[in-house]
Parts: structure tokens; C-alpha cells; sequence
């Protein structure tokens, strides 16, 4: 393998675009497979001229190949030396494959990682799909094809279909799937989103199996796609996530089975991602959504899954693969274990310490992600939430600095009035303006309880009996109880441990650093969590009044008034 990264990094100084590069080198191993007697014959004509050598090489080489996908070597390179190392070295699809992964994900600085995918999710993929032969399998962005060499392991009997948008790496995935010996192929350069290739008068063609890695740098046209009959079902797409737009273009496509890498965010945030949820299991598509482990991909931060979509399912098989059972650190980044185990699992259904199948009617649509199933207890969820004991639960906003501002007296809750501990009643941000509707229809209410919308952890407090009109900032979500008493056991168990840290997971498991208001409402409660809260509150607020006292004969002591 040495050798061969060699090479790579040799022609790369030759060769201004590194997917060139990429070209070559694959150009060189077909020829090592279908002619290695011609390459044997080269060497031992070392001693002809070199642009006879580098004539013939070039001239066998656009014989094997289709014009649109053949590269150029620079002319200027030790054709011999390059020889001599494809030669000696043995070549086969997993060689290759290890090749193709150790340049794209391993070696950052060519920053070829958005192109293909780690080899182990490969692997995981290509295992879940349960390949049969003569199986339509589609694609619809392809890459470089790295996961070609996957699907040819388990057979090369076939039919591959695929849309992708780049040329280069087209190419290039066509040389993949020549080096495969996968030989029924239909692989287009083409946009998805403007015209698909699959598709005629009697509607979109399907195929048994489809696969996909959508490309999250890829910046998403969506203008035009309102009133496309893919999309319409699903409401305005948002183009900041391009998994969901392949994702609903696949399923148009799918007969069988498809797996689909995503980000966790897009399986817990509301809205737009909320409705396919509930498309997808009110229509029972779902099969399985295994979590994988966090780090696993070059320059991502998001954490990632794979849904794995069939007709028909009355289960929802969760694994959470981000268990160190399932990883290990390799360089910078985590590497993906035990994927037999993983595949095992997935086709027994099993239930293990890291998998639970969930029936249906048990599916959270708000959170879908593995994490959310595995290990816990559904089975009297629905007596012991926020939403089951009536709590409203909304977020703060911005009710000033609009044209419809008048003159109203009203405080600009935040943060920073929070009191410690027990109940908050004074504010200092006093504004004289603001938007008189909306400070109506947003004003808090004696006993609320309030929360920060960001961070790793809570900020709460619990307002007292308020006295003038207040308004929670944009950075606040607001709990609502149905009375005083219900307002005070709530707070008082959040104060307490087992709340706090039931309250701190959902922050730390958050996306994009922001409480899922969701997940707020679906929060398990115990039914006895107004259990000795008078007491508990009652003290709370006596302590709360010394340490207040105690700061103010320090703040004295320094020399205040």
C-alpha cells in the first residue's frame, strides 16, 4: 500500500487537479488487470526512447477506456518508475478500495473526503441492503464510486444506475465500476433536482435497492421545486439540508430497501423534517435507524445515522453503534467496528444492549434517533410527560424595534435577572416601546417557569407574583403550568438532582446548541414529582433570602451602600 501512495503522491506533482491524479492511477490498475504482460513488455524496453514508451502506454490505455473518461499522463514523468511499482504490486478490490479510502478520508490535506465515503460505512451499507443477483441498485450521487468496490464483493451480477452531478467525479466512478467488473451500468452526469434521468411518461422508474451519502456541501437550487410532484407532498424544502431533498427524490425511486446516511438533527428537529418523519412512519417505512459513531467522518461536526427505509414495517429497529464497542480512534479520527456484528443484528432484529425494536405505536416522532430508544422504557411513557400534564410550553421573543412600535411600559426579560434560587420578581431592562399585540400575546404570567434556550446545561428560575408586564426575551422558553402549586412542584423538582440532570440531557443532546422545545414536551416526569415540593420550596426560599442578605453585607463590607 506504501508504494502505491507513493506513486499517487508522485503523479500528484505532475498533475494540476488531484482527481486527475485519482484518473491515472485507476487508468494504470485496469491496465495491470486486462494487460499485465503489456506493462511487464514496457519495463523491459527501458532503454527505448521515453516518448515511444509513454506513446504506446497512452495509446493501449485509450483502447480499454470510453474517450470521455480518459486522462493524460504528464509526459514529463519516470513512466518506467510508475510501471514498476503497478507491476509489483498486488492489486485486487479490496487493495483498492483501501487505496481509494486512505487518499480521501485518511489523507485530509487532498481534501477529497465530501467525495466518497469512510470504507467501514461502505461495508455497513452495501450489508444492509442484502444484495441479490441481478438486483437494480441506484444511486442518485454517486461521487467517485468508492462504495462500487463494496457492492462488487458481494456480486458483480448487477445493475447499477446513478445521477451525479460533477463530471470529474463521474469519471471517475466509472473507472471504479470498470475496475469492479460491474459491467451493467447506467451512470449519468446529471441534476436530480431539474431533470431526472429515471423517469418517463408512465412516471419515476424503480429499483430493487437504492443507496446514498448526500453531499452536505452541495448548495441546493430549491427555487423551482414547489410545485415538483416529489416535493409538493413535504411542504418548502430547505435547502440547508440536502439530505432530506435526496432523501424524498430517492423514495420515488425505491422498491425494496434504501439506506440513507443523515445528520441525527434532521431525525429531532420540528417542522419541515418533522413532517417526512411522520410521512415515514404513518406509512410504516421505516425500518431501522442505526446512530453511528460521533467523529467518524473528516471535517464534520454534525453526528450522523443511517436510516434504512422498506415497505411494511410494524417495528422500528434502533441500534446505537456510538459505543466504543463499535470504534476506535485511528489517527484523528474514529474508525467503524465489528460491522458483522452490527449486520447481524439488523437482519435478526435482535434485542442486545446496544439495539431495541420499538413498536409503532411506542415512535416518538419529535426524536428518532437510536440514543432516544436504546436502554429506556416506553412502556408508561405517555402519563409521565410535560405535554401529559398539560404544561404549555412556548419561547420568549422580540416584541420591539419594528415599524408597529408604540409607547408601552413593559421589561425585557433575560438571563441575567434570573435570581439563584427561589422565586424572581424585579427586572432591570425597562423598554418604553415596543409592538402592543405581540407584548399582549407573549406577556408572562405569575408562576412561570423559565429556562435558557442555549447552552449545556439549565438556567431556570420561577417567577413570583408579578406586578408589572413582562416579556421573556428571544434566549428564554417559557413553562406554563395550570396553577401555582403544579408551577412550584415542577420547579422544585428541576432544582433537585434528578430532575436537573433529567433537564441537562436534553440540553446536551441538543442540536445545534438549542433546546428542542419537542423534547421538552415529550420530557419524562415521575408521578410523584410533587412529592414533599411545599417543604422543599419553603426552604429553598428561606435560603434564597439569606444568601441574598449575605451578598448584600458583602457588597457593604466593600464599601456600597
Amino acid at each position: 500500500m506504501k508504494k502505491l501512495l507513493d506513486c499517487f503522491e508522485y503523479l500528484k506533482r505532475y498533475h494540476i487537479d488531484v482527481l486527475d491524479t485519482i484518473s491515472i492511477m485507476l487508468e494504470l490498475f485496469i491496465l495491470k488487470s486486462q494487460k499485465p504482460k503489456f506493462i511487464e513488455s514496457l519495463i523491459q524496453k527501458k532503454d527505448t526512447k521515453k516518448n515511444i514508451i509513454y506513446e504506446e502506454l497512452q495509446s493501449t490505455i485509450k483502447n480499454l477506456l470510453k474517450p470521455s473518461v480518459y486522462v493524460k499522463i504528464n509526459p514529463n514523468i519516470n513512466i518506467i518508475k510508475i510501471l514498476k511499482i503497478i507491476y509489483q504490486t498486488s492489486l485486487d478490490n479490496q487493495i483498492i478500495e483501501q487505496f481509494l479510502h486512505t487518499i480521501t478520508q485518511k489523507k485530509t490535506t487532498n481534501k477529497l473526503y465530501y467525495y466518497s465515503t469512510p470504507l467501514e460505512i461502505n461495508k455497513l451499507l452495501v450489508s444492509l441492503l442484502d444484495i441479490e443477483q441481478n438486483d437494480g441498485i441506484y444511486n442518485p450521487c454517486y461521487g467517485i464510486g468508492s462504495v462500487f468496490l463494496s457492492i462488487a464483493n458481494t456480486t458483480k451480477n448487477i445493475n447499477l444506475y446513478g445521477e451525479e452531478l460533477d463530471e470529474k467525479l463521474s469519471n471517475i466512478a466509472h473507472l471504479v465500476a470498470k475496475i469492479a467488473q460491474i459491467k451493467n451500468t447506467k451512470l449519468y452526469v446529471n441534476d436530480i433536482l431539474k431533470q431526472p434521468v429515471f423517469k418517463s411518461k408512465n412516471g419515476f422508474e424503480k429499483f430493487d435497492k437504492v443507496l446514498c451519502n448526500p453531499p452536505l456541501y452541495a448548495h441546493m437550487g430549491i427555487e423551482y421545486l414547489k410545485e415538483d410532484e416529489r416535493f409538493g407532498k413535504m411542504g418548502i424544502l430547505v435547502k440547508n439540508y440536502p439530505e432530506l431533498i435526496f432523501l424524498t427524490h430517492a423514495l420515488t425511486h425505491l422498491k425494496t430497501r434504501g439506506v440513507f446516511i443523515i445528520r441525527n438533527q434532521t431525525l429531532q428537529k420540528t417542522s419541515l423534517e418533522e413532517k417526512l418523519r411522520e410521512k415515514l412512519c404513518k406509512e410504516k417505512m421505516i425500518e431501522a435507524i442505526i446512530e453511528l459513531p460521533k467523529n467518524i467522518f473528516p471535517h464534520q461536526n454534525h453526528e450522523f445515522s443511517i436510516l434504512v427505509i422498506s415497505p411494511n414495517n410494524e417495528n422500528i429497529l434502533h441500534i446505537n453503534a456510538n459505543n466504543e464497542h463499535f470504534y476506535q480512534k485511528d489517527g484523528k479520527y474514529n474508525r467503524l467496528l465489528n460491522i458483522d456484528e452490527l449486520t447481524h443484528i439488523f437482519r435478526q432484529k435482535s434485542k442486545t444492549p446496544y439495539s431495541k425494536l420499538t413498536p409503532l405505536n411506542q415512535i416518538q416522532v419529535h426524536d428518532l434517533r437510536a440514543q432516544n430508544y436504546v436502554n429506556r422504557d416506553f412502556s408508561d411513557i405517555s402519563e409521565n410527560t410535560l405535554e401529559s400534564l398539560g404544561i404549555e410550553i412556548f419561547r420568549g421573543q422580540r416584541v420591539y424595534g419594528s415599524p408597529k412600535d408604540e409607547k408601552i411600559e413593559y421589561y425585557d426579560v433575560g438571563i441575567a435577572d434570573f435570581r439563584p434560587y427561589g422565586m424572581t420578581q424585579n427586572f432591570e431592562n425597562k423598554k418604553n416601546h415596543g409592538d402592543i399585540a405581540k407584548i399582549k400575546k407573549y406577556a408572562l404570567k405569575s408562576y412561570d417557569i423559565l429556562l435558557s434556550l442555549r447552552g449545556i446545561s439549565p438556567k431556570i428560575t420561577l417567577l413570583g407574583k408579578l406586578n408589572h408586564l413582562c416579556v421573556a426575551n428571544a434566549g428564554i422558553i417559557i413553562l406554563r403550568a395550570k396553577n401555582k402549586q403544579m408551577a412550584i412542584a415542577l420547579y422544585c423538582y428541576f432544582f433537585r438532582t434528578q430532575g436537573e440532570n433529567t433537564l441537562k440531557k436534553i440540553y446536551e443532546q441538543s442540536g445545534e446548541n438549542t433546546v428542542n422545545i419537542q423534547n421538552l414536551h415529550h420530557l419524562n416526569i415521575p408521578k410523584d414529582y410533587n412529592k414533599n415540593s411545599k417543604k422543599i420550596f419553603e426552604a429553598l426560599q428561606k435560603l434564597a433570602l439569606e444568601l441574598e442578605n449575605t451578598e448584600n453585607k458583602i457588597l457593604k463590607l466593600k464599601g456600597y451602600e
